[in-house]
């Protein structure tokens, strides 16, 4: 009886969303002759989904999330996307909290899931029974309780210089991968993600707001030309002041390297064919390699967390 009720429910669900993807390229593609039964499945999807991003950004406005009911005292408990074929996780700031921990060699425990912590954002941890969001608070908070300085050899001119590089890429060069992502390659945003379709379908509401955000950044209102000039302009100073060196401020790593290889990760291993993958490839290459390196040494578990095999490669 309940392996017939379940796939009673499966042809159901299956149903559904066949009814809504059919009434979806209608609506599309020829309006007018969408039918009243098209028209209330897809009002009744649009009241769903209404109501879940009403849940969620009021969830986000209270800056509340659920905590663990247990936890070790003075671990950190990481939250972040679950990883995916292309990469350990697609947000580039997850890349950096994550690549700081390990070069840090701090422990923590990680949790994959699509939480948002309590500025609305992803990544955050749990630390000691009380969440924490934003990498760069969250790296300064950590540097103070784990007593970490990883930029112990730096004067204080290289300070400025490195904390000047995390911000171009934090703050700028950010944009042109979010533009490239969610605007210029939607199509290609449920393959990325490994979400079926109808959930791409959803996903066109968030890529609605993206571009208002985008628009009132400043990255939006330029012309293609303009932005890859930009973006490239900043990659292409990355790759001068790194030069032949191991890493971005010298022989060793620093607080720089995770943020500037969060980045550079998402369009090495994430954009294919785009503007951002044949610079950093073809016409930077030292950024490449540089990437490879920070890999190798601090993800040796890469293949494992992105579920490749000798096989696969």
């Amino acid at each position: 009886m309940t392996a017939y009720l379940l796939h009673s429910l499966q042809g159901s669900i299956t149903a559904l969303f066949e009814k809504v993807r059919t009434s979806s390229l209608q609506l599309f593609t020829n309006p007018a002759q969408l039918s009243c039964q098209q028209a209330f499945v897809l009002g009744a999807c649009a009241l769903f989904v209404g109501a879940v991003l009403w849940t969620c950004c009021r969830r986000q406005k209270t800056g509340k999330v659920a905590l663990r009911a247990e936890f070790s005292p003075g671990k950190v408990y990481y939250h972040a996307p679950k990883p995916v074929k292309a990469i350990p996780c697609l947000t580039p700031f997850g890349m950096k909290l994550e690549t700081y921990l390990r070069i840090a060699d701090i422990p923590y425990e990680a949790t994959y899931d699509r939480q948002r912590g309590p500025k609305g954002k992803i990544p955050w941890i749990e630390y000691n029974g009380e969440a924490m969001g934003d990498s760069g608070l969250i790296i300064e908070f950590l540097n103070q309780e784990k007593s970490v300085d990883l930029n112990k050899s730096l004067s204080a001119a290289d300070r400025a210089v490195s904390r000047a590089f995390t911000k171009m890429v934090e703050e700028n060069t950010y944009w042109g991968t979010v533009k490239y992502r969610w605007i210029d390659n939607f199509a290609q945003l449920g393959e990325l993600f490994e979400v079926p379709w109808f959930v791409t379908f959803f996903l066109s509401f968030a890529k609605k707001k993206i571009k208002t955000t985008l628009w009132a950044h400043g990255v939006g209102r330029h012309s293609e030309a303009e932005l890859e000039s930009i973006m490239e302009n900043d990659l292409k100073a990355l790759s001068s002041f790194l030069g032949t060196k191991p890493f971005l401020m010298g022989d060793g790593p620093t607080e720089v390297d995770a943020a500037v290889f969060g980045q550079l990760s998402q369009m090495l291993w994430t954009m294919p064919g785009s503007y951002l993958h044949r610079t950093v490839t073809k016409d930077c290459p030292n950024l490449q390699a540089y990437c490879i390196r920070m890999k190798e040494r601090y993800w040796p578990d890469w293949d494992q967390l992105i579920g490749n095999t000798k096989k696969d490669q």
